[in-house]
């Protein structure tokens, strides 16, 4: 890890500049903060830079007030530096409903989230650290949403997904880093917010589907852990959908998977992050639907692009065969972007299947490494461009996300059984 940020786990306290001469080789969007304005309505500090500079002086005052433990500071230290990194990829002028020029940034909290998942490991840092930094950036316009919400299965949802203490200190220090009209009414709401969680007992609770799982998994223990992962986190799914209400509605609704069901496996990284690798490794005995592969048999060479929507609907077919007959099947392709990747999951969702997203998290600079050694290398600019337009998955989207680093060591597993993260374990756990 980089000594700047060492220096910020002991207690320094770095300026914005700082952030952008220290870490800027590999955050090149830091440098253009400067030059993004703000809509003045709701920031009459400035540009954005203006504004990280002003949330980082608040989040060390915060960090310090409540004692944070090293990792815990660097996590809300890094998110304060960059959770409006995505404006600088979005920000334009829009006409509002009055037609009044406007300056907007949509999505700009799920843009920078994507942008960070292949830079932040470039820095060093625990891969904790790393998706601590991502789940808050990603979601720091969330906790307002939740709170309009004001359901439980809106709190729980957000709760699995990221740190609520931690996100609310960070909206803390975002919402005193602005000069707005409403930042006093905004401040009430963080408390509101606060209080709501605290009284689902979601707050500070990193696993807040804990007694579903108890339940499930101790009524299911007869049964393989494939299947109680289906109806556990296909449970944790359809509650968070309004379908139940509770983990014994579950149960029941999973009774049909026992005369069996289908699963399914997509990948999820850009080309070179070793998704084939992996899968020959680890997957042998699964029907394998592959675009490159597809493209090779339709066309001749993996390459060609003319031949996409055959390829496509020759896959789906194969997939939907596969599912059919209740077989393990994955799917390979990069599915970096949200809509590639949806169109096997939601074919997974229909006919049953046990999904899980197995997502590779390798720094950016090993991606462009490995292309040009791998058989069929792909050309560096349709690298980049999947890089840029990636799409980072959510937990949400599946049952099951095994995240894994360059060497392909799990580096993160949810809504499945205990994984040997020094190495990968013995057994498939897929």
């Amino acid at each position: 890890m980089r000594p700047f940020l060492q220096q910020i786990q002991a207690g320094a306290r770095p300026d914005f500049p700082a952030f952008v001469e220290a870490l800027g080789d590999v955050l090149p969007l830091l440098a253009e903060l400067r030059r993004t304005p703000q809509d003045p309505a709701w920031h009459g500090e400035g540009d954005v830079a203006t504004h990280a500079g002003l949330v980082l002086a608040e989040t060390y005052d915060l960090a310090d007030r409540e004692g944070l433990g090293p990792d815990d500071r660097l996590g809300l230290v890094l998110a304060a530096a960059l959770h409006d990194l995505g404006k600088a990829l979005t920000t334009r002028r829009a006409e509002d409903a009055a037609g009044e020029s406007r300056i907007i940034s949509p999505r700009h909290a799920d843009r920078g989230r994507s942008y960070l998942a292949y830079r932040l490991p470039e820095l060093g840092l625990p891969y904790p650290v790393i998706h601590a930094v991502m789940a808050l950036v990603g979601h720091h316009h969330d906790l307002g949403r939740t709170l309009e919400s004001g359901s439980e299965r809106a709190y729980r949802r957000l709760a699995r997904q990221v740190n609520l203490p931690l996100l609310y200190l960070l909206e803390v220090a975002d919402t005193r880093g602005r000069l707005a009209a409403d930042r006093t009414s905004k401040l009430e709401d963080l408390d509101l917010f606060r209080l709501g969680a605290e009284e689902y007992g979601v707050w500070n609770n990193p696993d807040p589907y804990r007694e579903w799982a108890e339940i499930i998994d101790g009524d299911l223990a007869v049964f393989p852990p494939a299947y109680r992962d289906l109806v556990r986190e296909g449970g944790i799914l359809d509650y968070e959908a309004g379908l139940i209400q509770t983990s014994h509605e579950a149960i029941a609704r999973g009774y049909a998977a026992r005369a069996g069901f289908p699963q399914l496996v997509v990948t999820c990284g850009p080309s070179g992050s070793g998704k084939s690798a992996w899968v020959a490794e680890h997957l042998p005995d699964y029907d394998v639907v592959s675009l490159d592969l597809l493209r090779e048999e339709l066309a001749g060479k993996r390459a060609d692009q003319s031949v996409n929507g055959r390829v496509l609907q020759e896959a789906k077919e194969r997939l939907k065969a596969s599912l059919r007959a209740k077989r393990r099947v994955m799917w390979d392709a990069t599915n970096t972007r949200r809509d590639f990747r949806g169109i096997p999951l939601r074919l997974g969702f229909d006919y049953g299947a046990l999904t899980t997203l197995a997502v590779f998290q390798p720094p950016l600079s090993t991606v462009f490494e490995r292309n040009p050694a791998r058989t069929h290398a792909v050309p560096a600019h349709v690298v980049a461009s999947q890089v840029e337009n990636a799409e980072f998955p959510y937990l949400t989207e599946v049952h099951r996300t095994l995240v894994l680093d360059e060497f392909l060591r799990p580096v993160a597993a949810r809504g499945m059984g205990p994984v040997n993260f020094g190495g990968w374990p013995q057994g498939d756990i897929l």
